[in-house]
């Protein structure tokens, strides 16, 4: 009697089928992977800007904290218009701040390494900052400020004050040279100044009443400003007038918010070209917008979100001080990570003249 040997293996349908969960498990591991890459790569990009916002707010906190509030000293604040999408009309707000701020040892180690100088010709600074357009002709990134600072010793004769009226000019550039620039990708760069009788305690509100914040500031009142056309150049209702000292605010609230080159790529674009009336906008994909409340900036007008879904977006026009306008069909939808800081203005100094 003959037996009959009978080989183990797989059939057909066994294999196709291995072969089937196997890839279903590949397409998973490979959808994980590409999530947490996602999720690492928006924590770099918020951990960057985080960390170089912070050195933002560090030095400009830094540099009023040490605001001289003496008889040479002062501080002027005011909003300047732009034309950076080359429109021909200049809407784009941008504030520029200049100040008066006692020299730290390290500053006049630095100025006068030698220490030959009197010590008083090296004891104040001026300071100043200003967000100026990217400059270049990528559309992309033309809505991206940069933010520049600059210092030059009180009565220094080799150079032009940053308060005389000639220093920003025509163009609202400030003489070449004498900034350097602090960092790019500057959506949004706002002071606000307490006054007197600003309330702070539940919020800053800016505003004409007594109890509101001021978004300009002129420490002498000597009407310096000149754009006075701009709203948010007027000065808090709660101002008194100087007499021997600058009037200095009792506290500034800096707010700045930054967006990566690097990140322009993830932003949303409009599809279809909308007029100044319009309040949807219609989007390739609005998941990547931030959520209802969050400001975004379409060329150089800032618009708030108000709804979003399948691919429509409802906002509310015109905020921040903007204008409305019409915009084109793959215009980029900018969104960056904010940071605030509050800082209180020393306004009385004892000076020992050790």
């Amino acid at each position: 009697m003959k037996r009959t040997l009978r080989r183990a293996g797989f059939t057909l349908v066994e294999l196709l089928l291995a072969l089937g969960l196997l890839t279903i498990l590949v397409l998973a591991l490979i959808r994980l992977l590409d999530t947490s890459l996602n999720i690492w790569g928006r924590t770099e990009a918020s951990r960057d800007l985080l960390e170089m916002g912070s050195s933002v707010l560090d030095l400009v906190a830094d540099d009023l904290v040490a605001i001289d509030g003496g008889p040479r000293g002062d501080l002027l604040c005011e909003w300047t218009r732009f034309d950076t999408d080359q429109n021909g009309l200049t809407d784009m707000l941008w504030p520029r701040l200049t100040f008066v701020r006692q020299a730290t040892r390290a500053d006049r180690a630095r100025i006068d390494p030698d220490g030959t100088r009197d010590a008083r010709s090296v004891g104040l600074l001026e300071v100043g900052y200003a967000v100026l357009p990217p400059g270049g002709s990528d559309p992309a990134k033309r809505s991206m400020g940069v933010l520049w600072r600059g210092e030059r010793l009180l009565g220094d004769g080799g150079t032009l004050s940053f308060f005389d009226p000639g220093f920003y000019g025509n163009t609202s550039k400030p003489v070449a040279g004498a900034f350097e620039e602090v960092t790019g990708g500057v959506l949004w760069f706002e002071l606000q100044f307490a006054s007197q009788t600003t309330i702070v305690r539940d919020g800053w509100k800016a505003g004409e009443a007594l109890q509101d914040s001021s978004l300009a500031w002129d420490a002498w009142g000597r009407q310096r400003i000149r754009s006075g056309d701009i709203e948010r150049n007027r000065l808090a209702a709660g101002m008194p007038a100087a007499d021997e000292l600058p009037v200095l605010p009792r506290r500034v609230r800096i707010e700045v918010e930054l967006e990566r080159p690097a990140e322009l790529r993830k932003r949303a674009h409009l599809i279809a070209d909308i007029d100044a009336e319009a309040t949807t906008l219609r989007v390739d994909d609005e998941t990547r917008l931030p959520e209802s409340g969050a400001y975004v900036l379409l060329d150089e007008e800032w618009v708030q979100i108000v709804s979003k879904s399948r691919g429509r977006v409802g906002v509310l026009r015109a905020v921040r001080d903007s204008r409305p306008t019409t915009h084109a069909a793959g215009v980029l939808l900018h969104h960056g990570w904010k940071l605030v800081r509050e800082v209180a203005v020393p306004l009385y100094r004892e000076d020992w003249n050790l």
